[in-house]
């Protein structure tokens, strides 16, 4: 995430003080803060150079497209005939539909909600007293979790869309901000970090006194910060990503503490940790902040004091991860990063170490620069070629990753096949991506600042998204937005046709006599 820290800001982590002089960095940092908070904001989406073409060769073969495409219900040839409503709808009278089933088959439920995925920001559901850091849908949908800068959590209730509060809890001993918060499986509980060395939980229906923390007392470090959390899908440890490079392993009943060291050095923060299946309590993904993932055996991990043995490693981002999520097959999981990207990897594919050397240096000649305030590079956005050792399937580009450590996420597996990537923008827009195809399925306007995290309701066609801009929105289908957006993606074909003469000519040529 950073470096250890000096002065206390309102971006995504403080500030650090260099060696050049206090006074100096200060006026600076003033300065690049007020820039960036009061810059005018462009959100078209043209704006952005990103590639137009995402190549999906290599994603093709692999086996997540084809699951996709068959759990979504689209035809496995090109040659097959595309599945239509009124031959559906035909053959669910005749009892054809599905086999043994007098409806439609799952995979055709998905492919009716894939048309119809959120796409509209229909309304404010809350306006907070300070920047929300986290969004959480519980399992079921029953309970929305948002937590604030200021350490305020609010439980609300999700199952009927009313959004109601349930509680509002005063967090404890919050400093600068709560990072994150999970629920545990079992839905009674929840979990939050902040930088602090404790993890700390809290039950849904209890009060601010209402609280146990587990201590981190295995590190040398005087200031500890837990960045992003899991719980275990048994429940029974809590998982962070913290600073000094350590991944934090808490056991909730006994309060002890283990930890795996990522790296031999701790100037590099482990940004996000993550779960590779949901039921396999053993196997870890820690995203770092040079780019590198690791995945972790929690069974055989702890025998080093110097540095954990990671199982595989994965190689291809440019920059930092700010966040991981698993499609919990056990095989695939996405990363997002700094480097303007979303990644997809199969664990079964690693990176072939011997590039690491070569990755190094590649990124350190297009890091200069800090996520936090600083312009995007330029080069980011379409790099002339992959990382060296660059062993991901599949690569999505088209939001912006600045200011914070931004969340994206796979879409529900019941409600939609996982066809899309979803996640927050800097720009204050949410970017849902096609899956099979890479390009911008929707972008959807509604914030005024950074979208820090988001989460689609499990069952309902529904984003509840945050942002620093204090407010929460509702985003779900607009049939007007729909014809909107499909008519301006057909004159965008059309203005990309190859002309001679100017565009003006051209169309008034066109005109009818």
């Amino acid at each position: 995430m950073g470096n250890s820290m000096g002065i206390v800001s309102e971006d995504d982590e403080p500030f650090d003080i260099t060696e050049d002089g206090f006074g100096y960095n200060v006026i600076n940092f003033t300065v690049n803060t007020m820039d960036v908070h009061f810059r005018p904001q462009n959100n078209h989406p043209n704006n952005l150079p990103v590639c137009e073409k995402p190549n999906v060769d290599k994603f093709r073969t692999t086996d997540m497209y084809k699951e996709v495409r068959a759990r979504c219900s689209l035809a496995s040839k090109p040659t097959e005939q595309r599945w239509n409503l009124m031959h559906a709808l035909q053959q669910r009278e005749n009892g054809l539909a599905s086999p043994g089933s007098d409806s439609f088959s799952p995979n055709q439920q998905r492919y009716f909600s894939n048309m119809y995925i959120p796409n509209h920001r229909s309304m404010r559901l809350m306006s907070l007293d300070a920047k929300v850091f986290v969004t959480k849908f519980n399992k079921s949908g029953s309970k929305l979790l948002t937590a604030c800068q200021n350490g305020f959590v609010r439980i609300y209730d999700g199952s009927k869309g009313t959004y109601h509060l349930l509680n509002r809890i005063n967090a404890r001993d919050v400093q600068w901000s709560i990072t994150d918060a999970d629920f545990s499986p079992n839905g009674q509980h929840f979990a939050y970090s902040t930088w602090s060395r404790s993890f700390y939980i809290m039950s849904l229906n209890g009060s601010d006194d209402d609280c146990q923390w587990i201590d981190v007392n295995e590190t040398s470090s005087s200031r500890v910060a837990i960045f992003s959390l899991r719980y275990s899908p048994t429940g029974d440890k809590i998982i962070g990503g913290s600073n000094n490079a350590t991944v934090i392993v808490g056991d909730v009943q006994t309060r002890a503490t283990q930890i795996l060291r990522t790296h031999r050095m701790p100037q590099t923060d482990v940004n996000a940790v993550c779960y590779v299946n949901n039921n396999d309590p053993n196997v870890i993904i820690a995203g770092c902040d040079d780019g590198l993932l690791k995945v972790y055996d929690l069974r055989t991990s702890f025998r080093s004091r110097s540095l954990s043995k990671c199982v595989v490693s994965f190689i291809g981002h440019f920059d930092g991860i700010t966040y991981i999520d698993s499609r919990n097959d056990g095989y695939h999981v996405l990363s997002n990063s700094k480097d303007q990207s979303i990644k997809i990897w199969d664990m079964r594919q690693p990176s072939n170490l011997r590039f690491r050397s070569n990755a190094r240096q590649h990124q350190l000649a297009m890091t200069n620069w800090d996520y936090r305030w600083d312009r995007v590079p330029r080069e980011f956005y379409n790099p002339h070629k992959a990382l060296d050792g660059d062993s991901s399937i599949m690569t999505y580009r088209g939001h912006r990753v600045s200011k914070t450590l931004l969340r994206a996420k796979f879409s529900p597996m019941e409600q939609t096949g996982q066809r899309f990537i979803y996640t927050g923008c800097a720009t204050g827009r949410i970017i849902v991506y096609d899956v099979l195809t890479g390009k911008i399925q929707e972008a959807i306007e509604g914030h005024k600042n950074v979208i820090r995290d988001l989460d689609w309701h499990p069952v309902r066609s529904e984003i509840v998204s945050s942002s620093w801009d204090t407010h929460v929105n509702l985003n779900n289908y607009n049939r007007n937005m729909a014809a909107q957006n499909l008519k301006r993606r057909r004159s965008q074909t059309q203005d990309t046709r190859p002309l001679r003469r100017s565009r003006r000519l051209a169309n008034r040529n066109n005109l009818p006599d």
